[in-house]
C-alpha cells in the first residue's frame, strides 16, 4: 500500500451478505462484490414495480368476485413470495405467504374474505418499503394479518 495505491475500502452490503450465507460473501474480490451489489441494488426497483403489478392485479380479482379469481389470487401471492426471497424482504414474504396460507386448500370457486384479504394486501404494500424488515410496526401489521388468517379460516371451518 502506498500513496498511489492507497487501500479501498468498500463498505459492506448486508443484503448481499445475508442473500450469499454470510462466509460465501468472503471468497469475493472486492471488484466482484462491487459489481454483484450493484447487479442486486438494480434489480429491487423493477421487483418492487412487479410486486406492486401482482398486488394491484391480485386486488382486482378480489374486488371483482368472479370464478377463477381465486387462482389469480394464490398464484400472484405465490409469485410475490418468491419475489420477496429474491430482494431478501423478509415482510413482504410473510405478508405474501399468509394470502398463500389463507388459500391453500381452496376450490377455484372460493371466494376468500374481502376485509381478511384487503388487510394482508396492504400489509404487503406496506412492506415493500425499504425499512419495512426493521419497522417494528410492519412486523405487528403481518403478526396481526396472520392472526386474521387463522381466525378466518376458523369460521369457515378450515382450522
Amino acid at each position: 500500500m502506498s500513496a498511489e495505491n492507497p487501500a479501498e475500502l468498500i463498505a459492506p452490503s448486508f443484503r448481499l451478505q445475508r442473500k450469499m450465507g454470510g462466509p460465501a460473501s468472503r471468497m469475493l474480490t472486492p471488484e466482484a462484490y462491487r459489481k454483484a451489489n450493484a447487479a442486486l441494488e438494480e434489480v429491487i426497483p423493477p421487483i418492487d414495480e412487479e410486486v406492486r403489478r401482482l398486488l394491484q392485479e391480485l386486488q382486482e380479482a378480489l374486488q371483482a368476485k368472479q370464478a377463477g379469481g381465486r387462482d389469480i389470487m394464490w398464484n400472484n401471492a405465490h409469485e410475490i413470495r418468491g419475489l420477496a426471497g429474491t430482494v431478501r424482504k423478509i415482510c413482504l414474504g410473510q405478508a405474501a405467504n399468509l394470502i398463500c396460507h389463507y388459500l391453500n386448500d381452496t376450490a377455484s370457486d372460493f371466494l376468500p374474505d374481502q376485509g381478511v384479504m384487503q388487510t394482508i394486501v396492504i400489509v404487503a404494500m406496506q412492506a415493500l418499503r425499504e425499512d419495512a424488515d426493521t419497522d417494528p410496526m410492519i412486523k405487528v401489521m403481518v403478526q396481526d394479518g396472520a392472526r386474521a388468517v387463522l381466525a378466518q379460516r376458523h369460521r369457515e371451518g378450515r382450522d
